[in-house]
């Protein structure tokens, strides 16, 4: 015999006072999403807070992308990169497509150099 246990989570009540105008839209949205008011704003809620949360990872990893292309132009300006050649890109792309098992494109893509 298997017995499940599971302990209940705590809800706590939020007793918020909205103004008539967005309780009605609240009631219309709930309307539109065959929702109990309650659910929908709850809903909604949690909608927004997942909206706020990805903005905020993508305004850093933006950040960051920002950060690493600076790093890289000041290398650049500094001498400290060298420019990869037509040659050598072909060469980096061809071996990911060996490794892919699609062999080498032959001379219709490239150009020459």
């Amino acid at each position: 015999m298997v017995k499940f246990s599971s302990k209940a989570k705590r809800v706590s009540r939020l007793s918020v006072h909205l103004p008539p105008d967005l309780k009605r839209r609240l009631r219309a949205q709930a309307t539109k999403r065959r929702l109990d008011v309650a659910t929908a704003a709850r809903v909604f809620l949690d909608e927004h807070m997942s909206e706020l949360e990805s903005s905020a990872e993508l305004s850093a990893a933006e950040e960051w992308q920002r950060a690493q292309a600076w790093a890289t132009w000041d290398k650049i300006e500094a001498g400290d990169l060298r420019e990869a050649t037509a040659k050598e890109l072909h060469q980096v792309f061809d071996r990911a497509r060996q490794r892919l098992g699609r062999g080498p494109t032959g001379g219709s893509l490239r150009t020459t150099v």
